[in-house]
């Protein structure tokens, strides 16, 4: 599936080909919503965009997975690597939305408080 990565956007305007698309709100922190499967073909650039989001807008990163209708051991991942990234630099990854099936993988995982699943602001 293709990737296609969105630069900065004040709103979520986010465009309609099929894959992992990526939109950002700035604020403190940036949030950062997640469409589409995030699996093992699209897991290499997502990690490659959040890590570029810690890098340009600091170490705390908030996940918008609700329109995530895919999530295998690969995105798991790059939702680790890059909380490891945050937290190497004083920071923090949270999954403030997530859809259903993201949900049932993170808990199925174990992962909801490693993720802040549900924290709120």
């Amino acid at each position: 599936m293709p990737h296609t990565s969105l630069p900065a956007q004040p709103a979520w305007d986010l465009p309609e080909p099929a894959g992992t698309r990526v939109g950002i709100r700035s604020g403190l922190p940036p949030v950062v919503r997640v469409c589409g499967e995030i699996d093992a073909q699209s897991a290499p650039q997502l990690r490659d965009d959040l890590l570029l989001v810690l890098r340009q807008h600091g170490p705390r990163l908030e996940l918008d997975l609700r329109d995530v209708t895919f999530l295998d051991c690969a995105g798991v991942n790059v939702l680790l690597t890059t909380r490891r990234r945050a937290r190497l630099e004083d920071g923090w990854v949270r999954v403030i939305q997530a859809s259903s099936r993201a949900r049932q993988t993170i808990l199925l995982l174990g992962l909801a408080e490693v993720l802040g699943l549900g924290h709120a602001r």
